[in-house]
């Protein structure tokens, strides 16, 4: 009796071991991929490479994308152009200060017994900035070196804002392009965030597409802002190097015309007419 009972336990202990074996055979079994070994734990696969690649758009094609806010990006881009342009032409040496110009002012001046009628028409023949100041301090001799020296400098000043002219319109231009971009830009993920509320965020292609297509307004406005703004530092510079020549040029002039007029009147004051 007391072995039937000790077999009895031994079996049920067996019965319940085996019972959790198979339980755990079967929990194998429906996790192994298909065709695999029961008993074999599933291996991790990676996703086959795709053979497809990403379209690619020209540049035209992708300013397009950034629908209307493009238009007023581009006419800064024109005016900016247009701008640079007409500086290029203004700012250039040789109409500002033409080669020798000085030297054959002096020359027309002496070879006609120092006479400023001759030296201001030799300067009216050559419309420049520099002739005009050179006009301007002509028409003041033998009234004084205060005067003469006034004359310039008034003219010289005019001459300078002159060639400083559009340059406020050009950082204008460098400033506004990024703000409308920026502009576009947020409306555009607005309109992104708006459709992804209403399809769900499951769809992230559609917030991804509308992100990139807002990015455009952005990438057009820094297009034109950066060589715009460049340009107008190039020609803060190159006006500043005209300037320094400006008041170099000034300088002479002062020290031949007005000495020469200072000297007329000394020799003037030494032969007194009987």
């Amino acid at each position: 009796m007391k072995r039937l009972l000790t077999w009895t336990r031994g079996a049920a202990v067996w019965v319940v071991a085996a019972a959790a074996v198979a339980a755990a055979g079967v929990a194998l079994a429906q996790d192994a991929p298909p065709g695999a070994a029961p008993g074999t734990r599933p291996v991790a696969t990676q996703p086959a490479p795709t053979t497809e690649e990403t379209p690619r758009m020209s540049f035209l094609e992708l300013l397009l994308k950034g629908r209307w806010f493009m238009i007023p990006i581009g006419l800064c881009s024109l005016a900016g152009l247009a701008i640079i342009l007409e500086r290029l032409l203004a700012l250039r040496r040789r109409t500002v200060i033409p080669e020798g110009f000085m030297a054959a002012l002096k020359q027309a001046y002496d070879r006609a017994g120092r006479d400023p009628q001759a030296a201001l028409a030799y300067a009216r023949e050559h419309d420049c900035p520099i002739a005009r100041v050179a006009t301007a301090g002509i028409r003041k001799l033998g009234r004084g070196e205060e005067h003469v020296e006034k004359a310039v400098e008034d003219a010289g000043a005019n001459e300078v804002s002159k060639l400083r002219r559009h340059l406020r319109m050009l950082y204008g231009v460098a400033a506004v392009s990024p703000m409308l971009g920026l502009l576009g830009t947020v409306w555009g993920m607005i309109e992104a965030f708006q459709v992804a509320s209403a399809k769900g965020l499951g769809r992230a292609e559609l917030l991804a597409t509308g992100i990139y297509k807002a990015l455009v307004t952005t990438f057009g406005g820094l297009t034109v802002a950066i060589p715009v703004l460049i340009f107008y530092y190039y020609f803060l510079g190159k006006i500043d190097t005209i300037v320094h020549e400006m008041n170099d040029q000034s300088m002479e002039f002062m020290v031949h015309f007005a000495a020469a007029e200072a000297a007329a009147g000394a020799e003037g004051d030494a032969h007194p007419k009987k």
